[in-house]
């Protein structure tokens, strides 16, 4: 099961991070098998085929052929397809095969992936390939069951599911999608297929050469893979990607603003060691280790660290800095693996299709990240779209937490009785996930129905109208999930531009506390009332923004010299100005207590201005509901992540803040 997905029960979630718990101290830091032949190819050189002179025109429909029909397509002639379906050799054609390739990568390690035959071969139309990718920690399909590879295998596409560098059957340390070795693999997996694989369709191009007919899905790590493939391929032979939660820059992700979201990072390193092919002596590079326990001691991520994880991410290559503007890597211990260079010079991807879709209560990889992604490739000219859910990283229950602690934490008799009559329950890191779709849009049929459009027109119609009409309503507008079954669709521009109401916030009578004090915010956070800014028939919805000030509350108000921390800070102690809170939309009733909307929480870390994007949220407040802020002084989602500056009790905030309204 992967780690990062949407799919892990509460208690599977609970267990791994009690793991990563015991982990962490250690550190002193904060599918089945269905039948499979194994394929070893040797290195052989791959020489051409002689292909027919003039192979009959593909049907109008498709305008494709099969690998084997294609002019001028190179074919291995070697045995490491020797258990691979061949139209040319008129072998194997019944289809519904599912078999194990283990290829020798660049660095020498072992790259496997399972290829999964449609339920028969066509070796007049030929059969689209999709590369299917696990969450972290996760591994291959093999048997496709109940997965949406059941669903593409019975749309006539061909698959191949792959087990990531360091994962399961491959070998190596995990270097989170690092272009210079996962990178390397997924080249490498393309290229086989292209190679060996001699029923795949071929799509017709303007200039009159014939391009693989391929895409990929997966969620989370298996969403990073995809970005990575298209962003290295010279050929660009991905046409359609279906990322699902997937980051857009790690750094943000791990470390928004400079705090690390140290329950998540516990998570991680339990999860990535638990399903790594060597879990301990391999595993997670010790490069990755490092950077985790370096900023659980000095609470930031070393500056080092940065440019490593900006490497690995999607916006890398948005950004396509020149050379010289890439910061250095630097780690205290050498990586297993090496290659602290930017092998890949960044450069702006090609155009492509893709259909991004994210939780909108996703507190790892957040709306945001979802929306650079969806602007970022969207600029660069291909049919992107966005779709959000009410699934996503979800953080585990402190009850189901406790519950897998054992007996001794467990709650009963007298006080049990005397914490119900109190009514207290127990603060959570975040709510329950909810279904994996936009108001009646799963987001796996989205999937399909986006694949389908883009690669196998054929099958387009074998969805409902209801699907097929939502998923082309995306290539105008977002739709965003405001609740199960329930929501929005809105123009792009009304996401963080257009829509946002600049609203001020006058300083905070009740100063937000700082520090070990802010451990009060567990039961009460500081709500600051936004009256008159939504009306009856307005929705909370979209990307707002704060531009405020911290500073020391009276009688502490005393002039100071902190500027705002624009970036991140150094790895050395701060005093005096180190102040982290907590901002939130809140949502309450009367005098009740404010509850958090989306769970999701944006840190502001410094005394000083700070002008930065909240995390997006969408949301219908009901009719007697009172919109607010919510600032927290500590946050369980943040885990470790607590200011230690000790000249800082507390924190008054006041400045502006634009309201996403929709």
């Amino acid at each position: 099961m992967p780690f990062l997905s949407a799919c892990a029960s509460p208690a599977v979630a609970a267990r791994t991070l009690v793991m990563s718990l015991l982990l962490g101290a250690m550190l002193s830091a904060c599918g089945g098998g269905g039948s499979s032949s194994p394929v070893s190819p040797s290195p052989a050189a791959e020489t051409p085929r002689d292909t027919p002179e003039e192979p009959p025109a593909p049907p109008a429909q498709a305008r494709r052929l099969p690998a084997y029909l294609t002019p001028g397509l190179m074919l291995a002639d070697d045995d490491s397809n020797a258990d691979a379906a061949s139209c040319e050799k008129q072998q194997k054609l019944a289809g519904e095969r599912s078999y194990a390739v283990h290829l020798t990568s660049a660095s020498g390690e072992v790259i496997t992936f399972q290829v999964l035959e449609p339920t028969a071969i066509d070796c007049v139309q030929g059969h689209p390939l999709v590369f299917h990718g696990h969450g972290f920690g996760g591994q291959r399909i093999t048997d496709p069951a109940g997965t949406i590879v059941e669903r593409l295998l019975a749309n006539g596409y061909a698959v191949i599911s792959i087990d990531q560098r360091g994962f399961h059957d491959s070998s190596g340390t995990v270097r989170v999608m690092d272009p210079n070795f996962e990178g390397r693999d997924l080249l490498q997996i393309l290229d086989w297929a292209e190679t060996h694989l001699d029923y795949l369709a071929h799509d017709l191009q303007d200039d009159g050469s014939y391009n693989l007919a391929a895409g990929a899905t997966g969620g989370s790590y298996g969403g990073m893979y995809q970005l990575l493939m298209h962003n290295l391929d010279p050929a660009h032979r991905l046409d359609v990607l279906t990322p699902d939660i997937t980051p857009n820059d790690l750094r943000f992700s791990l470390s928004p603003h400079g705090t690390i979201k140290s329950a998540w990072a516990l998570l991680l390193v339990a999860g990535g060691e638990a399903g790594a092919n060597q879990p301990l002596l391999q595993g997670l590079d010790p490069a990755i280790k490092e950077t985790l326990l370096r900023g659980a001691t000095f609470n930031v991520i070393h500056e080092g660290a940065l440019p490593f994880f900006y490497y690995h991410s999607a916006k890398y290559f948005l950004d396509a800095l020149p050379a010289e503007q890439q910061q250095p890597m630097s780690f205290l211990t050498a990586p297993l693996a090496g290659g602290l260079e930017y092998d890949f010079p960044a450069h702006s991807p090609a155009p492509v299709d893709i259909l991004f879709s994210q939780g909108i209560r996703d507190t790892l990889f957040n709306f945001n990240e979802a929306w650079a992604n969806y602007q970022g490739y969207r600029a660069l000219g291909g049919d992107v779209r966005l779709m959000t859910h009410e699934s996503g990283h979800i953080l585990p229950s402190i009850q189901s937490l406790l519950d897998q602690l054992g007996p001794l934490t467990q709650i009963t008799g007298p006080l049990q009785d005397l914490v119900n009559s109190l009514g207290l329950t127990l603060p959570d890191l975040q709510q329950q996930a909810g279904l994996a779709q936009c108001g009646e849009l799963s987001q796996q049929d989205a999937v399909v129905a986006f694949l389908n459009e883009k690669l196998h027109p054929a099958q387009a119609q074998t969805l409902p109208d209801p699907v097929l009409s939502a998923v082309d309503r995306l290539r105008d507008q977002v739709c965003l999930s405001l609740a199960d079954g329930q929501a929005l669709w809105v123009n792009p521009d009304r996401v963080a531009d257009q829509n946002r109401v600049p609203t001020a916030i006058a300083q905070t009578l009740v100063p937000v506390p700082n520090g070990l004090t802010g451990l009060t915010s567990l039961v009460a956070p500081v709500f600051i009332p936004l009256p008159d800014v939504l009306g009856k028939d307005d929705t909370l919805a979209g990307i707002g923004q704060l531009d405020v000030t911290l500073s020391l509350p009276l009688p502490f108000n005393v002039p100071n010299d902190c500027e705002a921390v624009s970036a991140l800070p150094a790895e050395l102690p701060i005093t005096g100005c180190d102040a982290i809170i907590y901002v939130g939309w809140g949502a309450r009733k009367g005098m009740a207590a404010p509850r958090l909307i989306d769970d999701q929480i944006t840190p502001l870390r410094g005394l000083g201005q700070h002008q930065v994007d909240m995390v997006g949220v969408a949301e219908k407040l009901a009719d007697d509901e009172q919109l607010g802020l919510l600032v927290y002084g500590y946050h369980l989602q943040y885990l470790s992540s607590v200011s230690r500056d000790l000249l800082v009790p507390a924190v008054a905030i006041k400045g502006t803040v634009s309201v996403p309204v929709n």
